[in-house]
Protein backbone atom coordinates (compact mmCIF):
# COMPACT_ATOMS: atom_id res chain seq x y z
CA UNK A 1 0.00 0.00 0.00
CA UNK A 2 3.10 2.34 0.59
CA UNK A 3 5.49 2.05 -2.14
CA UNK A 4 2.61 0.92 -4.79
CA UNK A 5 4.82 -1.46 -6.70
CA UNK A 6 4.22 -5.01 -6.65
CA UNK A 7 7.16 -6.33 -7.43
CA UNK A 8 9.17 -4.75 -5.08
CA UNK A 9 6.21 -5.56 -2.44
CA UNK A 10 6.05 -9.29 -3.39
CA UNK A 11 9.53 -9.45 -2.97
CA UNK A 12 9.56 -7.85 0.56
CA UNK A 13 6.88 -10.56 1.87
CA UNK A 14 9.10 -13.35 0.66
CA UNK A 15 11.64 -11.87 2.24
CA UNK A 16 10.13 -11.25 5.21
CA UNK A 17 8.80 -14.78 5.61
CA UNK A 18 12.51 -16.29 5.13
CA UNK A 19 13.73 -13.89 7.70
CA UNK A 20 11.32 -15.28 10.46
CA UNK A 21 12.00 -18.96 9.16
CA UNK A 22 15.53 -17.69 9.18
CA UNK A 23 16.18 -16.44 12.65
CA UNK A 24 15.79 -13.15 12.01
CA UNK A 25 19.12 -13.34 10.38
CA UNK A 26 18.75 -10.76 7.48
CA UNK A 27 22.23 -12.54 5.34
CA UNK A 28 20.35 -16.04 5.71
CA UNK A 29 16.81 -14.73 5.00
CA UNK A 30 18.16 -13.39 1.58
CA UNK A 31 20.14 -16.52 1.00
CA UNK A 32 17.04 -18.65 2.03
CA UNK A 33 14.41 -15.96 -0.29
CA UNK A 34 17.16 -17.24 -3.51
CA UNK A 35 16.30 -20.80 -2.59
CA UNK A 36 12.41 -20.36 -2.51
CA UNK A 37 12.53 -18.61 -6.09
CA UNK A 38 14.67 -21.03 -7.29
CA UNK A 39 12.57 -23.87 -6.00
CA UNK A 40 9.36 -22.54 -7.22
CA UNK A 41 10.66 -22.20 -10.72
CA UNK A 42 12.29 -26.00 -10.57
CA UNK A 43 8.64 -27.40 -9.95
CA UNK A 44 7.86 -28.92 -12.60
CA UNK A 45 4.24 -27.65 -13.13
CA UNK A 46 6.00 -23.92 -12.81
CA UNK A 47 8.31 -24.52 -15.72
CA UNK A 48 5.75 -25.22 -18.19
CA UNK A 49 3.53 -22.92 -17.06
CA UNK A 50 6.78 -20.43 -17.73
CA UNK A 51 7.16 -21.78 -21.02
CA UNK A 52 3.56 -21.33 -21.77
CA UNK A 53 3.47 -17.84 -20.91
CA UNK A 54 6.07 -17.14 -23.10
CA UNK A 55 4.91 -18.92 -26.10
CA UNK A 56 1.76 -17.12 -25.41
CA UNK A 57 3.52 -13.76 -26.01
CA UNK A 58 4.79 -14.38 -29.22
CA UNK A 59 2.10 -16.16 -30.26
CA UNK A 60 0.36 -13.01 -30.05
CA UNK A 61 2.77 -10.84 -31.23
CA UNK A 62 2.74 -12.57 -34.77
CA UNK A 63 -1.18 -12.22 -34.64
CA UNK A 64 -0.73 -8.34 -34.37
CA UNK A 65 2.62 -8.12 -36.26
CA UNK A 66 2.02 -10.28 -39.18
CA UNK A 67 -1.04 -8.02 -40.08
CA UNK A 68 -3.98 -9.86 -39.11
CA UNK A 69 -4.85 -7.09 -36.96
CA UNK A 70 -4.86 -4.88 -40.02
CA UNK A 71 -7.14 -7.23 -42.12
CA UNK A 72 -9.52 -7.56 -39.17
CA UNK A 73 -9.84 -3.60 -38.91
CA UNK A 74 -10.50 -3.87 -42.91
CA UNK A 75 -13.25 -6.05 -42.62
CA UNK A 76 -15.30 -4.80 -40.11
CA UNK A 77 -14.54 -1.13 -40.76
CA UNK A 78 -17.65 -0.64 -43.02
CA UNK A 79 -19.82 -3.03 -41.65
CA UNK A 80 -19.50 -0.91 -38.09
CA UNK A 81 -20.92 2.82 -38.14
CA UNK A 82 -21.92 3.67 -34.61
CA UNK A 83 -20.65 3.88 -31.12
CA UNK A 84 -23.09 0.96 -30.27
CA UNK A 85 -21.80 -1.24 -32.68
CA UNK A 86 -18.05 -0.38 -32.10
CA UNK A 87 -18.64 -1.11 -28.28
CA UNK A 88 -20.63 -4.51 -28.39
CA UNK A 89 -17.56 -5.58 -31.41
CA UNK A 90 -15.01 -4.88 -29.13
CA UNK A 91 -16.95 -6.89 -26.02
CA UNK A 92 -16.86 -9.42 -29.14
CA UNK A 93 -13.33 -9.57 -30.07
CA UNK A 94 -13.02 -10.08 -26.56
CA UNK A 95 -14.70 -12.82 -26.25
CA UNK A 96 -12.04 -14.72 -29.19
CA UNK A 97 -9.06 -13.88 -27.26
CA UNK A 98 -10.20 -15.92 -24.11
CA UNK A 99 -6.11 -16.98 -24.14
CA UNK A 100 -4.24 -14.15 -21.85
CA UNK A 101 -5.42 -10.85 -20.37
CA UNK A 102 -2.68 -8.80 -21.51
CA UNK A 103 -3.02 -10.26 -25.23
CA UNK A 104 -6.88 -9.75 -25.08
CA UNK A 105 -6.16 -5.73 -24.14
CA UNK A 106 -3.40 -5.07 -26.65
CA UNK A 107 -5.28 -7.25 -29.50
CA UNK A 108 -8.22 -5.82 -28.94
CA UNK A 109 -7.44 -2.98 -28.35
CA UNK A 110 -5.93 -1.73 -31.05
CA UNK A 111 -8.44 -3.56 -33.80
CA UNK A 112 -11.03 -1.64 -32.31
CA UNK A 113 -10.08 1.81 -31.16
CA UNK A 114 -9.77 3.66 -34.29
CA UNK A 115 -13.06 2.64 -35.26
CA UNK A 116 -14.51 3.52 -31.92
CA UNK A 117 -13.39 7.17 -31.80
CA UNK A 118 -14.36 7.28 -35.39
CA UNK A 119 -17.96 6.64 -34.49
CA UNK A 120 -18.15 8.84 -31.11
CA UNK A 121 -17.58 6.15 -28.48
CA UNK A 122 -15.97 7.82 -25.62
CA UNK A 123 -12.08 6.55 -24.92
CA UNK A 124 -13.57 5.79 -21.15
CA UNK A 125 -16.07 3.11 -22.41
CA UNK A 126 -13.36 1.76 -24.80
CA UNK A 127 -10.85 1.36 -21.72
CA UNK A 128 -14.07 -0.39 -19.82
CA UNK A 129 -15.02 -2.66 -22.45
CA UNK A 130 -11.08 -3.75 -22.72
CA UNK A 131 -10.52 -3.86 -19.02
CA UNK A 132 -13.96 -5.76 -17.97
CA UNK A 133 -13.61 -8.46 -20.72
CA UNK A 134 -10.31 -9.71 -20.78
CA UNK A 135 -9.65 -11.16 -17.42
CA UNK A 136 -13.54 -12.66 -17.32
CA UNK A 137 -12.92 -14.44 -20.71
CA UNK A 138 -9.46 -15.55 -19.79
CA UNK A 139 -10.47 -16.87 -16.03
CA UNK A 140 -12.97 -19.02 -17.60
CA UNK A 141 -10.67 -20.15 -20.45
CA UNK A 142 -11.47 -23.06 -21.91
CA UNK A 143 -7.90 -22.62 -22.95
CA UNK A 144 -5.26 -19.75 -21.24
CA UNK A 145 -2.37 -19.40 -18.83
CA UNK A 146 -4.92 -17.75 -16.41
CA UNK A 147 -6.02 -21.66 -15.69
CA UNK A 148 -2.68 -22.89 -15.56
CA UNK A 149 -2.18 -19.95 -12.70
CA UNK A 150 -5.21 -20.38 -10.88
CA UNK A 151 -4.95 -24.35 -10.63
CA UNK A 152 -1.25 -23.71 -9.55
CA UNK A 153 -3.00 -21.97 -6.57
CA UNK A 154 -4.96 -24.54 -5.63
CA UNK A 155 -1.72 -27.13 -5.65
CA UNK A 156 -0.31 -24.23 -3.13
CA UNK A 157 -3.71 -24.37 -1.12
CA UNK A 158 -3.31 -28.21 -0.69
CA UNK A 159 0.23 -27.49 -0.05
CA UNK A 160 -1.07 -26.31 3.72
CA UNK A 161 -3.07 -28.97 4.48
CA UNK A 162 -2.67 -32.79 5.55
CA UNK A 163 -5.10 -34.35 3.18
CA UNK A 164 -4.22 -34.57 -0.53
CA UNK A 165 -6.90 -33.83 -3.41
CA UNK A 166 -6.17 -37.66 -4.56
CA UNK A 167 -7.92 -38.80 -1.03
CA UNK A 168 -10.73 -36.21 -1.55
CA UNK A 169 -11.28 -37.93 -5.09
CA UNK A 170 -10.57 -34.85 -7.01
CA UNK A 171 -7.64 -33.26 -8.89
CA UNK A 172 -6.37 -29.70 -8.65
CA UNK A 173 -7.87 -29.17 -12.53
CA UNK A 174 -11.05 -30.70 -11.06
CA UNK A 175 -11.51 -28.40 -8.22
CA UNK A 176 -11.06 -25.61 -10.70
CA UNK A 177 -13.74 -26.99 -13.19
CA UNK A 178 -16.22 -27.17 -10.21
CA UNK A 179 -15.54 -23.29 -9.04
CA UNK A 180 -16.27 -21.81 -12.16
CA UNK A 181 -19.91 -21.24 -11.56
CA UNK A 182 -19.23 -19.56 -8.35
CA UNK A 183 -17.28 -16.94 -10.20
CA UNK A 184 -20.22 -15.00 -9.93
CA UNK A 185 -18.67 -10.76 -10.05
CA UNK A 186 -16.65 -12.14 -13.11
CA UNK A 187 -19.89 -13.48 -15.03
CA UNK A 188 -21.75 -10.70 -14.28
CA UNK A 189 -18.75 -8.26 -14.89
CA UNK A 190 -18.77 -9.40 -18.30
CA UNK A 191 -22.33 -9.65 -18.78
CA UNK A 192 -22.97 -6.20 -17.81
CA UNK A 193 -20.45 -4.52 -20.32
CA UNK A 194 -22.41 -6.72 -23.13
CA UNK A 195 -25.97 -5.63 -21.56
CA UNK A 196 -24.61 -1.93 -20.91
CA UNK A 197 -23.31 -1.62 -25.10
CA UNK A 198 -26.13 -3.40 -26.24
CA UNK A 199 -29.40 -1.68 -24.19
CA UNK A 200 -27.17 2.14 -24.32
CA UNK A 201 -27.82 2.47 -20.30
CA UNK A 202 -25.03 4.32 -18.82
CA UNK A 203 -24.81 5.86 -15.37
CA UNK A 204 -22.02 7.43 -12.84
CA UNK A 205 -19.47 9.24 -14.71
CA UNK A 206 -19.86 6.98 -18.34
CA UNK A 207 -23.04 8.77 -18.87
CA UNK A 208 -21.60 12.15 -18.44
CA UNK A 209 -18.56 11.28 -20.90
CA UNK A 210 -20.86 9.03 -23.33
CA UNK A 211 -22.30 12.14 -23.87
CA UNK A 212 -19.95 14.75 -24.33
CA UNK A 213 -18.78 12.20 -27.35
CA UNK A 214 -22.02 12.20 -28.61
CA UNK A 215 -22.70 15.23 -29.12
CA UNK A 216 -19.29 17.31 -29.32
CA UNK A 217 -17.30 13.94 -30.97
CA UNK A 218 -14.81 14.79 -28.37
CA UNK A 219 -13.76 10.83 -27.47
CA UNK A 220 -11.95 12.45 -24.35
CA UNK A 221 -12.30 15.20 -21.84
CA UNK A 222 -10.59 18.58 -23.27
CA UNK A 223 -8.06 18.60 -20.39
CA UNK A 224 -7.30 15.13 -20.20
CA UNK A 225 -4.08 13.36 -20.62
CA UNK A 226 -4.17 9.84 -22.68
CA UNK A 227 -1.79 7.35 -21.72
CA UNK A 228 0.66 6.61 -25.00
CA UNK A 229 0.46 3.64 -27.23
CA UNK A 230 2.75 0.84 -26.23
CA UNK A 231 2.79 -1.58 -29.75
CA UNK A 232 6.04 -0.45 -30.43
CA UNK A 233 6.79 -3.26 -28.19
CA UNK A 234 6.28 -5.46 -30.99
CA UNK A 235 6.59 -3.22 -34.05
CA UNK A 236 3.73 -2.16 -36.60
CA UNK A 237 1.28 -4.49 -38.25
CA UNK A 238 2.93 -5.84 -41.76
CA UNK A 239 1.25 -4.22 -44.48
CA UNK A 240 2.21 -6.77 -46.87
CA UNK A 241 -0.74 -9.17 -47.72
CA UNK A 242 -2.72 -8.70 -44.10
CA UNK A 243 -4.90 -11.56 -44.36
CA UNK A 244 -7.64 -12.92 -41.18
CA UNK A 245 -6.48 -16.13 -41.30
CA UNK A 246 -3.51 -14.80 -39.64
CA UNK A 247 -5.67 -13.76 -37.16
CA UNK A 248 -8.17 -16.57 -36.90
CA UNK A 249 -6.33 -19.86 -37.18
CA UNK A 250 -3.90 -19.59 -34.78
CA UNK A 251 -6.32 -18.99 -31.70
CA UNK A 252 -8.05 -22.09 -33.37
CA UNK A 253 -5.00 -23.98 -33.16
CA UNK A 254 -4.84 -23.01 -29.96
CA UNK A 255 -7.95 -23.98 -28.88
CA UNK A 256 -8.22 -27.31 -30.57
CA UNK A 257 -4.39 -28.73 -29.54
CA UNK A 258 -4.62 -27.39 -26.06
CA UNK A 259 -8.11 -29.55 -25.55
CA UNK A 260 -7.44 -32.40 -27.61
CA UNK A 261 -3.75 -32.73 -25.78
CA UNK A 262 -5.35 -31.73 -22.31
CA UNK A 263 -8.04 -34.88 -23.40
CA UNK A 264 -5.08 -37.32 -24.70
CA UNK A 265 -3.04 -36.48 -21.43
CA UNK A 266 -5.57 -37.56 -19.27
CA UNK A 267 -6.03 -40.77 -20.76
CA UNK A 268 -8.81 -39.94 -22.96
CA UNK A 269 -7.58 -42.21 -25.84
CA UNK A 270 -8.12 -45.16 -23.48
CA UNK A 271 -11.68 -46.78 -24.00
CA UNK A 272 -12.08 -47.23 -20.36
CA UNK A 273 -11.55 -43.36 -19.73
CA UNK A 274 -14.71 -40.82 -20.12
CA UNK A 275 -14.06 -37.17 -21.07
CA UNK A 276 -14.59 -35.71 -17.35
CA UNK A 277 -12.46 -38.34 -16.20
CA UNK A 278 -9.71 -37.31 -18.62
CA UNK A 279 -9.50 -33.51 -17.76
CA UNK A 280 -9.83 -34.18 -14.57
CA UNK A 281 -6.75 -36.27 -14.50
CA UNK A 282 -4.70 -34.16 -16.95
CA UNK A 283 -1.42 -32.22 -16.59
CA UNK A 284 -2.83 -29.11 -17.73
CA UNK A 285 0.20 -27.16 -17.60
CA UNK A 286 1.61 -29.23 -20.27
CA UNK A 287 -1.69 -29.57 -22.12
CA UNK A 288 -1.80 -25.99 -22.38
CA UNK A 289 2.12 -25.39 -22.98
CA UNK A 290 1.64 -27.72 -26.14
CA UNK A 291 -1.41 -25.60 -27.05
CA UNK A 292 0.46 -22.32 -26.58
CA UNK A 293 3.35 -23.69 -28.83
CA UNK A 294 1.01 -24.63 -31.81
CA UNK A 295 0.15 -21.23 -31.43
CA UNK A 296 3.38 -19.66 -31.86
CA UNK A 297 4.19 -21.81 -34.43
CA UNK A 298 0.92 -21.42 -36.58
CA UNK A 299 1.63 -17.68 -36.02
CA UNK A 300 5.40 -17.64 -37.44
CA UNK A 301 4.31 -20.28 -40.35
CA UNK A 302 1.67 -17.97 -41.31
CA UNK A 303 3.62 -14.81 -41.52
CA UNK A 304 6.07 -16.51 -43.72
CA UNK A 305 3.70 -18.37 -45.92
CA UNK A 306 1.77 -15.40 -46.56
CA UNK A 307 4.96 -12.97 -46.97
CA UNK A 308 4.08 -10.96 -44.53
CA UNK A 309 7.37 -10.82 -43.21
CA UNK A 310 10.68 -12.29 -43.59
CA UNK A 311 11.96 -15.21 -42.13
CA UNK A 312 14.50 -12.20 -39.94
CA UNK A 313 11.68 -10.07 -39.34
CA UNK A 314 9.83 -13.59 -38.25
CA UNK A 315 12.51 -14.65 -35.57
CA UNK A 316 12.29 -10.94 -33.92
CA UNK A 317 8.66 -11.09 -33.81
CA UNK A 318 8.90 -14.32 -31.32
CA UNK A 319 12.24 -12.35 -29.18
CA UNK A 320 9.69 -9.18 -28.84
CA UNK A 321 6.81 -11.45 -28.27
CA UNK A 322 8.86 -12.77 -25.32
CA UNK A 323 9.69 -9.42 -23.83
CA UNK A 324 6.02 -8.32 -23.62
CA UNK A 325 5.82 -11.32 -21.07
CA UNK A 326 8.57 -10.14 -18.79
CA UNK A 327 6.80 -8.38 -15.96
CA UNK A 328 4.02 -11.32 -15.96
CA UNK A 329 6.77 -13.50 -15.44
CA UNK A 330 7.88 -11.49 -12.34
CA UNK A 331 5.09 -11.48 -10.78
CA UNK A 332 3.88 -15.09 -11.12
CA UNK A 333 7.64 -16.23 -9.52
CA UNK A 334 7.33 -13.51 -6.91
CA UNK A 335 3.42 -15.18 -6.20
CA UNK A 336 4.77 -18.44 -6.05
CA UNK A 337 7.30 -17.49 -3.98
CA UNK A 338 5.10 -15.82 -1.47
CA UNK A 339 2.43 -18.95 -1.44
CA UNK A 340 5.58 -20.97 -0.56
CA UNK A 341 6.63 -18.38 2.40
CA UNK A 342 3.11 -18.20 4.10
CA UNK A 343 3.40 -22.38 3.85
CA UNK A 344 7.08 -22.20 5.69
CA UNK A 345 6.05 -19.51 8.64
CA UNK A 346 2.47 -21.33 8.78
CA UNK A 347 0.17 -18.46 7.96
CA UNK A 348 -2.64 -20.71 7.14
CA UNK A 349 -2.58 -23.11 10.33
CA UNK A 350 -2.54 -19.57 12.54
CA UNK A 351 -5.70 -18.09 10.25
CA UNK A 352 -7.35 -21.59 10.78
CA UNK A 353 -6.99 -21.85 14.34
CA UNK A 354 -8.31 -18.33 14.83
CA UNK A 355 -11.13 -18.33 12.70
CA UNK A 356 -11.90 -22.14 13.62
CA UNK A 357 -12.00 -20.88 17.40
CA UNK A 358 -13.76 -17.76 16.49
CA UNK A 359 -17.20 -19.51 16.01
CA UNK A 360 -17.71 -18.07 12.56
CA UNK A 361 -20.36 -19.70 10.92
CA UNK A 362 -18.89 -21.54 7.99
CA UNK A 363 -21.64 -20.68 5.16
CA UNK A 364 -20.69 -17.12 5.66
CA UNK A 365 -17.02 -17.45 4.86
CA UNK A 366 -17.38 -17.26 1.11
CA UNK A 367 -18.51 -13.86 1.62
CA UNK A 368 -15.86 -13.18 4.45
CA UNK A 369 -12.82 -14.36 1.19
CA UNK A 370 -14.82 -12.48 -1.30
CA UNK A 371 -14.29 -9.29 0.43
CA UNK A 372 -10.99 -9.97 1.45
CA UNK A 373 -9.85 -10.76 -2.00
CA UNK A 374 -11.33 -7.04 -3.42
CA UNK A 375 -9.43 -5.38 -0.63
CA UNK A 376 -6.39 -6.83 -1.11
CA UNK A 377 -6.54 -6.87 -4.52
CA UNK A 378 -7.15 -3.13 -5.05
CA UNK A 379 -4.54 -1.80 -2.98
CA UNK A 380 -1.85 -3.82 -4.14
CA UNK A 381 -3.42 -3.63 -7.87
CA UNK A 382 -2.42 -7.79 -8.82
CA UNK A 383 -5.22 -10.25 -8.97
CA UNK A 384 -2.65 -12.94 -9.02
CA UNK A 385 -0.54 -11.46 -6.18
CA UNK A 386 -4.10 -11.95 -4.31
CA UNK A 387 -4.81 -15.25 -5.20
CA UNK A 388 -1.09 -16.30 -4.25
CA UNK A 389 -1.66 -14.39 -0.75
CA UNK A 390 -5.16 -15.74 -0.10
CA UNK A 391 -5.46 -19.19 -1.70
CA UNK A 392 -3.45 -21.09 0.74
CA UNK A 393 -5.16 -19.34 3.76
CA UNK A 394 -9.03 -19.49 2.34
CA UNK A 395 -8.74 -23.79 1.07
CA UNK A 396 -7.19 -25.21 4.97
CA UNK A 397 -10.05 -22.66 6.88
CA UNK A 398 -12.84 -23.82 4.48
CA UNK A 399 -11.91 -27.43 4.97
CA UNK A 400 -11.05 -27.42 8.36
CA UNK A 401 -14.61 -24.93 9.05
CA UNK A 402 -16.82 -26.93 6.39
CA UNK A 403 -15.67 -29.66 4.63
CA UNK A 404 -14.74 -30.22 1.02
CA UNK A 405 -17.68 -29.03 -0.12
CA UNK A 406 -17.22 -25.61 0.12
CA UNK A 407 -13.83 -25.53 -1.19
CA UNK A 408 -15.38 -24.85 -4.84
CA UNK A 409 -17.49 -22.14 -4.08
CA UNK A 410 -14.62 -19.86 -1.78
CA UNK A 411 -12.01 -20.47 -5.18
CA UNK A 412 -14.73 -19.01 -7.27
CA UNK A 413 -15.20 -16.08 -4.98
CA UNK A 414 -11.48 -15.84 -4.35
CA UNK A 415 -10.75 -15.68 -7.81
CA UNK A 416 -13.53 -13.28 -8.85
CA UNK A 417 -12.82 -10.60 -5.83
CA UNK A 418 -9.46 -10.73 -6.69
CA UNK A 419 -10.55 -9.68 -10.22
CA UNK A 420 -12.83 -6.57 -9.14
CA UNK A 421 -9.77 -5.12 -7.00
CA UNK A 422 -7.69 -5.65 -10.80
CA UNK A 423 -10.96 -3.74 -12.35
CA UNK A 424 -11.12 -1.01 -9.42
CA UNK A 425 -7.58 -0.56 -8.34
CA UNK A 426 -5.61 2.49 -10.85
CA UNK A 427 -2.32 0.81 -9.92
CA UNK A 428 -3.69 -2.36 -11.26
CA UNK A 429 -1.31 -3.50 -14.63
CA UNK A 430 -4.46 -4.40 -16.73
CA UNK A 431 -6.21 -1.22 -15.86
CA UNK A 432 -3.26 0.81 -16.92
CA UNK A 433 -2.75 -1.32 -20.21
CA UNK A 434 -6.86 -0.86 -20.96
CA UNK A 435 -6.25 2.73 -20.57
CA UNK A 436 -3.27 2.68 -22.87
CA UNK A 437 -4.74 0.82 -25.39
CA UNK A 438 -8.15 2.72 -25.48
CA UNK A 439 -6.07 6.03 -25.78
CA UNK A 440 -7.97 7.39 -22.50
CA UNK A 441 -6.66 9.35 -19.43
CA UNK A 442 -6.51 6.72 -16.87
CA UNK A 443 -7.81 8.44 -14.17
CA UNK A 444 -10.89 9.28 -15.87
CA UNK A 445 -10.92 5.24 -17.14
CA UNK A 446 -10.60 3.96 -13.51
CA UNK A 447 -13.63 6.52 -12.50
CA UNK A 448 -15.87 5.77 -14.81
CA UNK A 449 -15.36 2.09 -14.26
CA UNK A 450 -15.55 1.96 -10.71
CA UNK A 451 -19.45 2.22 -10.28
CA UNK A 452 -19.81 -0.59 -13.26
CA UNK A 453 -17.12 -2.92 -11.22
CA UNK A 454 -19.40 -2.13 -7.83
CA UNK A 455 -22.52 -3.07 -9.23
CA UNK A 456 -21.55 -6.71 -10.09
CA UNK A 457 -19.65 -6.55 -6.82
CA UNK A 458 -22.87 -5.65 -5.19
CA UNK A 459 -24.95 -8.02 -6.92
CA UNK A 460 -22.11 -10.69 -5.87
CA UNK A 461 -22.35 -9.96 -2.39
CA UNK A 462 -25.96 -10.06 -2.25
CA UNK A 463 -25.94 -13.64 -3.44
CA UNK A 464 -23.05 -14.70 -0.92
CA UNK A 465 -25.64 -13.32 1.39
CA UNK A 466 -28.29 -15.40 0.39
CA UNK A 467 -25.82 -18.35 0.38
CA UNK A 468 -24.98 -17.95 3.96
CA UNK A 469 -28.90 -18.05 4.66
CA UNK A 470 -29.31 -21.54 2.37
CA UNK A 471 -29.46 -20.51 -1.34
CA UNK A 472 -26.59 -22.89 -2.09
CA UNK A 473 -27.35 -24.20 -5.42
CA UNK A 474 -24.96 -22.22 -7.94
CA UNK A 475 -27.53 -23.09 -10.88
CA UNK A 476 -29.91 -21.04 -8.68
CA UNK A 477 -27.73 -18.08 -7.50
CA UNK A 478 -26.32 -17.77 -11.09
CA UNK A 479 -29.08 -16.98 -13.05
CA UNK A 480 -30.58 -15.20 -9.85
CA UNK A 481 -27.20 -12.86 -10.25
CA UNK A 482 -27.72 -12.20 -13.89
CA UNK A 483 -30.99 -10.88 -12.90
CA UNK A 484 -30.38 -8.41 -10.19
CA UNK A 485 -27.43 -7.11 -12.51
CA UNK A 486 -29.82 -6.08 -14.99
CA UNK A 487 -32.47 -4.23 -12.77
CA UNK A 488 -29.76 -2.54 -11.00
CA UNK A 489 -28.15 -1.73 -14.68
CA UNK A 490 -31.57 -0.54 -15.46
CA UNK A 491 -32.78 1.23 -11.89
CA UNK A 492 -28.98 3.00 -11.84
CA UNK A 493 -29.46 4.46 -15.63
CA UNK A 494 -32.73 5.69 -14.98
CA UNK A 495 -32.19 7.35 -11.10
CA UNK A 496 -28.93 8.74 -12.74
CA UNK A 497 -30.33 10.13 -16.51
CA UNK A 498 -33.23 11.92 -14.63
CA UNK A 499 -30.65 13.56 -11.88
CA UNK A 500 -28.48 14.62 -14.75
CA UNK A 501 -31.45 15.66 -17.12
CA UNK A 502 -29.64 13.47 -19.82
CA UNK A 503 -31.16 10.95 -21.80
CA UNK A 504 -31.66 7.08 -20.52
CA UNK A 505 -31.08 5.51 -23.23
CA UNK A 506 -28.02 7.12 -24.97
CA UNK A 507 -28.68 7.92 -29.08
CA UNK A 508 -26.16 7.74 -31.23
CA UNK A 509 -24.14 11.04 -32.89
CA UNK A 510 -25.66 10.29 -36.17
CA UNK A 511 -29.40 11.08 -34.22
CA UNK A 512 -27.38 13.58 -32.64
CA UNK A 513 -26.16 15.45 -35.69
CA UNK A 514 -30.12 14.96 -37.86
CA UNK A 515 -31.72 16.46 -35.13
CA UNK A 516 -33.23 13.59 -34.95
CA UNK A 517 -32.47 13.91 -30.87
CA UNK A 518 -33.17 17.97 -30.05
CA UNK A 519 -29.40 18.84 -28.09
CA UNK A 520 -30.91 22.32 -26.68
CA UNK A 521 -34.18 20.50 -25.92
CA UNK A 522 -32.38 17.72 -23.63
CA UNK A 523 -29.69 20.38 -22.06
CA UNK A 524 -32.80 22.09 -21.03
CA UNK A 525 -34.30 19.60 -19.15
CA UNK A 526 -36.96 18.08 -21.83
CA UNK A 527 -35.71 14.69 -21.79
CA UNK A 528 -38.67 12.90 -22.89
CA UNK A 529 -38.92 12.07 -26.19
CA UNK A 530 -35.31 12.36 -26.88
CA UNK A 531 -33.87 8.96 -25.74
CA UNK A 532 -32.34 6.67 -28.32
CA UNK A 533 -33.76 4.43 -30.48
CA UNK A 534 -31.63 1.26 -31.61
CA UNK A 535 -32.16 -1.69 -33.85
CA UNK A 536 -31.80 -4.87 -31.41
CA UNK A 537 -32.07 -7.02 -34.62
CA UNK A 538 -29.47 -5.59 -36.34
CA UNK A 539 -26.85 -8.03 -37.59
CA UNK A 540 -23.62 -6.64 -34.98
CA UNK A 541 -25.96 -7.15 -31.56
CA UNK A 542 -27.01 -10.47 -32.59
CA UNK A 543 -24.48 -11.81 -33.70
CA UNK A 544 -22.44 -10.93 -30.33
CA UNK A 545 -25.12 -12.43 -28.59
CA UNK A 546 -25.12 -15.39 -30.69
CA UNK A 547 -21.05 -15.80 -30.32
CA UNK A 548 -21.58 -15.17 -26.11
CA UNK A 549 -24.02 -17.44 -25.70
CA UNK A 550 -22.49 -20.40 -27.65
CA UNK A 551 -18.83 -18.98 -25.67
CA UNK A 552 -21.12 -19.66 -21.91
CA UNK A 553 -22.36 -22.72 -23.31
CA UNK A 554 -18.35 -23.73 -24.06
CA UNK A 555 -17.28 -22.21 -20.28
CA UNK A 556 -20.25 -24.28 -18.56
CA UNK A 557 -20.03 -27.78 -20.65
CA UNK A 558 -16.38 -26.95 -19.56
CA UNK A 559 -17.36 -26.65 -16.09
CA UNK A 560 -19.40 -30.19 -15.94
CA UNK A 561 -16.03 -31.90 -16.65
CA UNK A 562 -15.11 -31.15 -13.25
CA UNK A 563 -17.98 -32.94 -11.62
Amino acid sequence: MTTRQVLVSLFAGVWVGALIVAGWNPIAATALTMDWLVEVVRSPFDTKFILLIMFMGAGAAFIYRSGGILALERWIGDRVDSARESQILTWLIGVFIFFDSYTSTVVTGNATRELSQENRSSREMHAYVLDSTTSPVTTFGPVSNWIGYQVSMVIAGFGALDVTLSELGTTAFGLFLQSIPWNIYCFMAFFMVGFIAITQRFFGPMLDAEWRARKTGRTIREDATPLSDVSQDVGEPSEKNPTLVNFFVPILVLLVVGLVSMWWLGGGYQPDVDIATAFQETDVALGLLYGAFAFMLTGFVGALGFRTMDLETASETIIDGFKTMNIAIAIIVLAWSIGLAAERVGTAQFIVDTMVGSGLPGSFLPLIVFVAAMLIAFTTGTSWGTMAILTPLAIPLGYELVGPSILPVLIGVLFGGAIWGDHSSPISDTTVMSSIFAGSDHIDHVNTQVPFAGTAAGVTVVVLLLYGVGLQSPYVALPLAFVLTAVAVVVLNKVDARRKGLPEVMPSAAAIESGTVDVEAVESGEVDGNNGSHDFLSTVPVAAVVVVVGYLALVFAFATLGG
